[in-house]
């Protein structure tokens, strides 16, 4: 998988897609976690959905988010990104 994209969808949610990879692959999985905080969250997602959301997003933390391709017991590169929310505002309204 490549190419993240991030948008927040409303209060509490944050969708992440990403662009298909080719090949063969049975599905994704869909690893984040948040900072301050650190839980870390594992979602399957199934072949020909490019996109997971976070149904706990809270835009004062910053998400760490990994994809996987998973074919059987292969697995691809983790596709990795970064999301700061308003924590990223904050911190450019105090540097002036």
């Amino acid at each position: 998988p490549r190419r993240l994209r991030f948008k927040v969808l409303s209060a509490g949610k944050l969708l992440v897609s990403w662009k298909e990879p080719k090949g063969e692959y049975d599905g994704y999985k869909f690893i984040y976690n948040s900072e301050p905080g650190g839980e870390t969250s594992e979602l399957q997602i199934a072949r020909g959905e490019n996109k997971a959301i976070i149904k706990d997003f809270n835009p004062m933390k910053e998400y760490a988010v990994k994809v996987i391709a998973v074919s059987g017991n292969l697995h691809s590169r983790a596709l990795q990104g970064k999301y700061t929310g308003m924590k990223y505002l904050v911190s450019l309204k105090q540097s002036h």
